[in-house]
């Protein structure tokens, strides 16, 4: 080689040669400019179509036709891991034949299975620069004789962990080995791929979590919403969207003045800002009636703030659960655990309750109290003959009389089978407990109409009054009982006051 330099320079002028040297040389810097321009277009381009979301497929295509258009002479292709990680399939493959594809497409990674196929296994770089002497493609001999390949360097795809997530291929028509320039082109055009790739699994990872997140808001069985600093709504599900009767569009932007009265409105509203404006995390109780439906419901709600990376409250959630049949359901425990259920009276329990207060009530303000014990004559005689039936009426019948002869603030309840006490929690003196005694047994005293039988009964009513007759609970009730005892023993039907010796004559 030497010699024949030395001979051309020996039979020319030697500026020829330099001029010469210098044309090849600015020709093949021209055209690597030219490629290094190329190539940065290509990756700019990708970059651009990763930026706006564009579809993998057009993405990796891009990538293949970028690399051609630099290499005429190159035919390239991306194939991709399915995800079972055992087979590839065709990513971007535009200029090799569609049978080729097809035949391609679907093939199990494995030592010796071509190209790609080793590359994808091994996760190495394969390079064969003859296909026709090869070993690895042996069985595609046939294949590659018809598209006419003679060469295939694969270079596997590899994400920022490792993992092997396909092959970047590239085909000549002849056998060709490849140049080092080629090799680093091989390698940045994985590495682009990479990207590609590595963003359409973030993308797809964050749809699917948009998904399940998405699913989850709309099929829970609570309402959750967002809303802005001005308590504003963001976002509400399916199941707040149907409470308010009204689509997304609909909702977004409006306070809770749209949707609920203006008192229910404003106590939402001050939640709310202890939210926004202090950052606290609230667990309320809330009942709402909705203007739209009509509807009042009752809540278990929970609201708390939504903070940007710096710590700055950018947003509300608020997570609301129906306990409107849960609270229907306590207070009707709480009414049975309290209340005579076939009067409706209060019973022992809650009487009792309500006589403590009003014992310590009227001491604390140097007041009267009564209490009154009935016990209603001729009752048993109206089970024996008419049946529990009737005398069941006759109670609640009973029971209302009683009730039409106290105030609001007395207390009648029943504390047996026909036996009831009274609680007049504030009276002047001792005759004011002696006339609404009366006025109940004269009421009990009328006859009752029940299921087409004419009852007569009457009551034997006994009275004792704080602090006269008892200074705390259990010598009150005592004295009534005794009192009452007094007012059967002396013909029944009629009111006995305690006074002193009364417990010495009923022992």
């Amino acid at each position: 080689m030497l010699a024949l330099s030395l001979l051309l320079i020996g039979s020319m002028p030697v500026a020829v040669f330099y001029i010469l040297h210098i044309k090849r040389r600015l020709a093949h810097d021209i055209a690597s400019r030219k490629q290094s321009e190329q190539r940065e277009q290509t990756r700019n381009h990708v970059l651009e179509l990763l930026a706006h979301g564009a579809p993998l497929k057009e993405i990796l295509q891009a990538i293949v036709l970028g690399v051609e258009q630099e290499h005429p002479d190159m035919l390239c292709s991306i194939l991709l891991l399915d995800s079972e990680g055992k087979h590839l399939v065709t990513g971007a493959a535009p200029s090799l034949p569609d049978f080729y594809n097809a035949a391609i497409d679907g093939i199990e990674i494995g030592l010796g299975v071509g190209s790609c196929g080793t590359a994808a296994f091994t996760g190495q770089r394969v390079i064969v620069e003859d296909i026709q002497t090869h070993p690895y493609w042996v069985s595609y001999r046939k294949l590659t004789d018809r598209a006419k390949l003679g060469a295939c360097w694969s270079e596997p795809i590899r994400s920022s962990a490792g993992k092997v997530l396909g092959t970047f291929a590239i085909y000549h028509h002849q056998a060709h080995q490849p140049t080092a320039a080629e090799i680093r082109l091989i390698e940045q055009t994985a590495n682009l791929a990479e990207i590609a790739l590595g963003r359409s699994q973030t993308d797809q990872a964050l749809q699917e979590s948009e998904k399940l997140l998405s699913d989850i808001l709309e099929n829970v069985t609570a309402y959750i919403y967002m809303k802005d600093t001005q308590s504003r709504y963001l976002f509400a599900n399916r199941l707040l969207r149907e409470r308010f009767a009204a689509p997304m569009e609909e909702i977004e932007g409006y306070d809770d003045h749209k949707f609920f009265d203006a008192e229910t409105a404003a106590n939402m509203r001050r939640d709310d800002l202890r939210v926004l404006q202090d950052g606290e995390t609230l667990q309320i109780e809330e009942t709402s009636l909705n203007i739209l439906t009509g509807v009042t419901q009752v809540f278990l709600t929970v609201k708390l703030p939504l903070r940007r990376a710096d710590g700055g409250i950018y947003a509300l959630c608020g997570i609301s659960t129906d306990i409107t049949e849960r609270k229907d359901v306590e207070e009707h425990m709480h009414h049975m655990a309290q209340y005579d259920a076939l009067t409706h009276l209060p019973n022992r329990a809650l009487f009792n309750d309500r006589l403590q207060q009003a014992i310590a009530a009227a001491q604390r303000n140097q007041m009267h109290l009564a209490l009154m014990f009935i016990d209603l004559d001729k009752f048993k005689p109206v089970n024996d003959t008419y049946g529990h039936g009737v005398g069941d009426l006759l109670l609640q019948d009973v029971a209302l009389r009683i009730q039409d002869c106290l105030r609001d603030s007395d207390t009648a309840a029943r504390v047996g089978g026909d036996e009831f006490v009274i609680l007049l929690p504030s009276i002047e003196s001792e005759p004011d407990a002696s006339r609404v005694a009366e006025k109940i047994r004269q009421a009990l005293n009328r006859p009752f109409e029940l299921a087409g039988h004419t009852l007569q009964i009457g009551s034997s009513i006994g009275v004792a009054v704080y602090p006269e007759h008892g200074s705390n609970e259990k010598l009150l009730v005592k004295s009534a009982d005794i009192a009452m005892y007094h007012a059967k023993k002396n013909g029944r039907n009629n009111v006995k006051i305690y006074q002193l010796g009364m417990q010495e004559v009923s022992q």
